[in-house]
């Protein structure tokens, strides 16, 4: 369901991927990432369940839905991950992945090949703390959510450090565990400052610039915000994952429209429902919409969106492809929603 102002900012278009824990498909992704090649390179979080990691890996696919494999392995080793939590792709097709509890940056080639690792545990000038969002600068730098130590740091691709910015703190230019992170067509950098439930804006000397937003349910307010993008038209994109949601806003953070997610099924879906007869026939004469439910307070999305299959159940990030469109990672349904920027 969309809800809007009189003027439409997105338009749900298609969605991409399925659940499969090992092969083609996506489990518990948590963030993607464009190539300069098309591909798209989707991170699988999974579970940890019995310390198995099965089915932690990069998913490679595109957005006419082919599917090019996976790499990545669960472990605590060079090269392997135990709770990847971001990924970029650099100019140069390098995938940098990003892992929140071995305190590290991973290097693969476009093929998935591991090349390197850096990062250092710690709160000191270039260590790290949970790094739980990346990004990718004109000049091939990598920006860091380094989440708690409630900041954001930045290295050259080889992991010499550059600078930090941002202090814990609800004040102007301070941040209380943030979570991803985007450059903007504008060149600032846009956070997602999960703890004080707003989103900051910062050039790209770390310099503040602007925050909007407060703690609620209401348009323009924000409950744990986990992503945020913006475009080359003044809009710009929050992924408001406590609220199960995505904001659109203007450039002075201005509420222009909402989704709570349209899902419907995806290409790779529907050949799993055509192929198994049985499970597609019962799916076929399920209530999808499920509007006989009476829900114990309807305005839970956590209980409402894990109940419909349409909306979104934990949207987790956001990007913006080439041909602009909007991308939204929902981890807890395994796929991805794709809506089309009109304006």
């Amino acid at each position: 369901m969309t809800l809007t102002r009189p003027t439409q900012v997105i338009r749900y278009e298609r969605t991409l991927g399925m659940t499969v824990m090992i092969g083609k498909g996506f489990y518990a992704p948590n963030d993607m990432s464009f190539a300069p090649n098309g591909r798209i390179y989707v991170l699988n979080r999974s579970i940890e369940a019995r310390a198995s990691g099965q089915g932690m890996r990069v998913t490679v696919c595109d957005a006419n839905d082919e599917y090019y494999g996976f790499f990545g392995a669960f472990g605590t080793g060079r090269g392997e991950f135990m709770w990847p939590s971001a990924i970029a792709v650099g100019l140069d097709g390098k995938v940098f992945v990003a892992d929140e509890h071995l305190q590290k940056i991973m290097i693969f080639s476009s093929e998935g090949d591991f090349i390197d690792e850096w990062g250092t545990a710690g709160s000191g000038p270039g260590e790290l703390d949970t790094p739980s969002g990346i990004a990718i600068d004109g000049e091939g730098n990598l920006l860091v959510s380094d989440t708690y130590n409630h900041r954001i740091q930045v290295f050259t691709s080889e992991g010499e450090f550059v600078r930090t910015f941002g202090k814990e703190g609800v004040g102007e230019g301070e941040l209380n565990m943030p979570w991803r992170l985007s450059i903007g067509p504008d060149s600032n950098i846009y956070v997602a400052d999960w703890g004080n439930d707003r989103v900051s804006i910062f050039t790209q000397d770390g310099e503040f610039v602007d925050s909007f937003g407060d703690s609620g349910t209401g348009e323009g307010q924000f409950t744990k915000p986990a992503d945020v993008v913006a475009d080359g038209n003044g809009n710009i994109y929050v992924c408001d994952w406590g609220n199960e949601r995505v904001q659109v806003l203007d450039s002075n953070g201005g509420f222009r429209q909402l989704t709570l997610g349209e899902s419907t099924v995806s290409p790779w879906a529907q050949n799993f429902l055509d192929v198994n007869v049985e499970e597609g026939d019962a799916r076929s004469r399920a209530n999808l919409e499920m509007d006989d439910i009476e829900f114990p307070d309807p305005n839970d999305r956590h209980i409402v969106s894990a109940h419909i299959e349409k909306y979104f159940w934990a949207p987790m990030a956001l990007a913006i492809s080439p041909d602009n469109r909007l991308y939204v990672t929902e981890s807890n349904r395994h796929r991805i929603q794709i809506f089309e920027i009109l304006e």
